[in-house]
């Protein structure tokens, strides 16, 4: 493993340094800035003398150093603008100065997006990535980040259980995994947040509500394999990088103050279509007329009385402020969601600062981002829509003579239950605080500014506390378990450090130009869940507000602490925007898995050839893009529990005792655990056709997609007697999928200058999920067990 991450690394540092030894022949420089026709810099421009040549940096600056004096010809070419020459003359001892402006033509395509350790021209990716900017997010009530690519991204589906800032799932190109998460990983402004794939912490609902939607400039979703591989581990259900705003984004200077606020009103469109009491009745005499005596004589609509029409509001402003060496961004936002069933309720109250500082002639660039939120939820309680749905429309809600002053049937009986009761007397509500930052530093190096060393440190940390109560005196509790009390408080804190390199430059020795980066990461992450919950209640009198005392009592604690160590190295190659590939491989290390099984690697590569930029095509103007794509890449998933390969030891319950004369005495036993349990691993290929018309007001793409997992790992059972467990979690199976994606947007600007525009999307995709083998690799695997006078081996095989 040494060899290969040193070996790599000095390659890097041996193209890195051939252009400075070509350049002692050098005798002057050229410098200067690219602009298109707004004056707004363009980044990555590929600007040559000769056979020298550069890309200009994010302020659209760019140096040629080692011109040969004379005459010289400056080129300058990017995709999506027309090309530009213009002639320079050249003195030995002294720099020319040259700006240039390019004039756009398909300008999308030039648009510069991140990609993971590194930044790409969307005309340059090889893989499945789609890339929107707020012109083209959802508008409207927008609770969660989630909500604003839904519908837009094809082959990626956003699940919403309908909850203010409920629980939204994102799922690209469909589940790959049954134990582990199928979320992806998410990327802010360069820090991964969560604990591997997910979003992190939080106290039950969406783990990125954190995030204030308002912040966001720009969602990247890297859905094949090829593009997320740069990942590793935590790539194997794809990567949603997220870029925040901040005061260089606008492209003015000076100071400016926005703010914004909204009001909003939500109700249920399309309710379950159910018997009314009159109906109801004349079933129970027809189907069970011997429960005819049961029925009352009231018509009570349950779901009318569950749900609402719910209000919202939100409050954001931001102040932002950018000179030719600094930018900031300060937001403050304010969230107030009611649900449209009683009983839930989310408000968010967000902060952020991102602040960007450049030094040493621009060739340092200092970037800090922070974010932080408190988010208080209230929940609806688990049996208010199941009670809606079973109750009979003919019995009250109300009851003067309860205990409750609700309406329940007989607590002897199996019966639903009264959902208003368990509106007004349970109570479940949870807090979340979430913050998480990181400070990047970009140094590009002034002997060679082609090549840039990047350093990122930042964290995740979180808290959410989760109260939830239940009274003994509620008709189920009296059937069921007189009461029920849960108080949590979970605690997170993840940790990042990234160093890499990264050189991008024209070949001087060979056509086309590269974009080469190796680095190295490491996180850890440590997680505290304690959490009392009390069943059997002796008094509802201090509710969720207390620790009454209880027939059963069960506090625990668990602590996760993870590490995950890799090394990456990626090399993309251009050769006149014709012809594209890309190859990249990381290497993981994870705590999680034990000896012999800790380390994964996981490569890939991918190709394109754009067919708009052959000679045989420019004819067809009004093609503006055609481009053909291939991948192939293998990706992991270890977002499961830790470290599964040792046995946890449990107390038993007061139902599994062994009696010693005339006590009963909790016995302590093991878990069965596979010692050789390893990765998930996903590969994938993918075939896609992206396309452009009309200088890219009308584009789109196709991507054919398959992708397998093996070593699934799943809990099996266990041969009876050979363990003190039942069950295992081990590696049994694959699961493949395949679908077909489609997508086209069209984009149209009106009025003088363009002043108003509209742009319309659709997208299709197809996913075929199955599960294609349910047994293990390997016909035998090394069950071991413990015990507490030091631990029992066992073989058994799984069938």
């Amino acid at each position: 493993m040494r060899r290969v991450r040193f070996g790599f690394i000095g390659a890097l540092l041996a193209v890195a340094w051939a252009a400075p030894l070509q350049a002692q022949q050098a005798t002057g420089t050229i410098r200067g800035r690219v602009v298109d026709e707004a004056q707004q810099p363009l980044a990555r421009v590929t600007v040559a003398a000769g056979a020298r040549g550069t890309f200009t940096n994010a302020d659209g600056r760019y140096v040629i150093a080692g011109v040969p004096a004379g005459t010289a010809t400056v080129r300058a070419r990017i995709l999506g603008y027309g090309p530009v020459s213009r002639e320079v003359t050249v003195v030995a001892g002294y720099p020319v100065v040259l700006d240039i402006t390019m004039a756009a033509q398909a300008i999308s395509l030039s648009e510069v997006v991140v990609t993971g350790y590194g930044e790409q021209s969307v005309g340059d990716i090889t893989g499945a990535v789609t890339h929107l900017t707020p012109e083209e997010f959802n508008t409207g009530r927008i609770v969660s980040p989630a909500q604003l690519v839904e519908s837009k991204v094809a082959g990626v589906q956003v699940v919403d259980n309908n909850e203010p800032g409920g629980g939204l799932s994102i799922r690209i190109r469909g589940a790959t995994s049954v134990n582990a998460s199928s979320e992806p990983l998410y990327v802010i402004d360069g820090m991964p947040v969560g604990t591997g794939a997910g979003g992190g912490l939080s106290a039950g609902r969406d783990p990125l509500n954190f995030l204030n939607p308002d912040d966001i400039q720009s969602i990247t979703v890297l859905k094949d394999a090829s593009a997320a591989s740069i990942y590793g581990a935590n790539a194997a259900n794809g990567v949603v990088l997220i870029q925040t705003k901040s005061g260089a984004g606008n492209g003015r200077l000076g100071t400016q103050v926005e703010d914004s606020s909204s009001y909003s009103t939500s109700s249920v469109t399309k309710l379950p279509s159910l018997l009314n009491a009159q109906q109801f009745a004349a079933a129970v005499a027809t189907y069970a007329p011997a429960r005819v005596s049961l029925l009352g004589t009231a018509n009570t609509d349950w779901f009318g009385l569950v749900d609402r029409t719910a209000s919202g509001m939100e409050q954001n402003l931001s102040i932002t402020g950018a000179s030719e060496r600094n930018f900031y961004r300060l937001s403050l936002g304010y969230l107030n969601q009611d649900g449209i069933i009683r009983g839930t309720t989310t408000q968010r109250i967000s902060l952020g600062a991102n602040f960007d500082q450049r030094m040493l002639n621009n060739n340092l660039d200092i970037k800090l981002n922070l974010k932080g939120s408190r988010s208080a939820d209230l929940f609806t309680p688990g049996d208010v829509l199941g009670g809606a749905v079973s109750m009979a429309p003919t019995q009250p809600y109300l009851d003067p003579t309860s205990p409750t002053g609700f309406w329940d049937w007989n607590t002897t009986n199996a019966s639903p239950s009264n959902p208003l009761a368990s509106l007004a007397l349970e109570t479940d509500h949870g807090t979340t605080w979430r913050s998480i930052g990181n400070i990047q530093g970009e140094y590009r190096m002034p002997f060679l500014p082609a090549l840039k060393a990047n350093i990122n440190m930042g964290y995740d940390l979180a808290q959410a506390d989760r109260q939830t109560f239940i009274p003994n005196n509620l008709a189920a509790q009296i059937r069921q378990g007189h009461g029920y009390l849960s108080l949590a408080n979970s605690s997170q804190l993840n940790s990042v450090f990234d160093a890499y390199l990264n050189y991008a430059a024209p070949l001087n020795v060979l056509p086309g130009s590269i974009d080469l980066t190796g680095g190295y990461s490491y996180s850890q992450s440590n997680s505290q869940y304690p959490r009392l919950q009390e069943t059997g209640l002796n008094s509802n009198l201090l509710g969720d507000n207390g620790v009454p005392t209880a027939n059963n009592v069960n506090p625990t604690k668990f602590v996760v602490d993870y590490k995950l160590i890799s090394f990456f190295g990626r090399l993309n190659y251009n050769l006149a925007d014709r012809y594209l590939a890309s190859f990249s491989v990381r290497r993981d290390g994870s705590s999680r898995f034990g000896p012999g099984n800790q380390w994964g690697t996981f490569p890939a590569i991918s190709g394109a050839w754009r067919i708009s930029q052959e000679p045989f095509m420019h004819g067809f103007t009004t093609v503006s893009d055609l481009k053909l794509r291939a991948s192939w890449a293998k990706t992991g998933n270890q977002a499961f529990g830790d470290y599964l390969f040792d046995p946890t030891y449990r107390f038993s319950t007061g139902s599994a005792q062994v009696q010693l004369g005339q006590n009963f005495v909790s016995t302590i036993r093991p878990s069965a655990v596979d010692p050789n349990i390893h990765w998930e691993s996903t590969k994938s290929v993918n075939i896609g056709l992206d396309y452009g018309f009309a200088n890219q007001r009308f584009s789109g793409s196709i991507d054919w997609y398959t992708k397998k997992t093996t070593d699934m790992i799943f809990t099996v059972p266990v041969a009876a007697g050979t363990n003190f467990s039942n069950y295992v979690t081990t590696n049994v199976g694959s699961m493949q999928n395949q679908g077909i994606e489609f997508s086209l947007s069209a984009r149209v600007l009106e009025g003088r200058g363009g002043a108003l525009s509209w742009t319309a999307d659709f997208t299709a995709g197809h996913n075929a999920n199955k599960l294609v083998s349910i047994n293990p690799t390997r016909s035998v695997t090394q069950i071991a067990t413990g015990n507490i006078s030091g631990g029992v081996g066992n073989t058994v095989q799984i069938l």
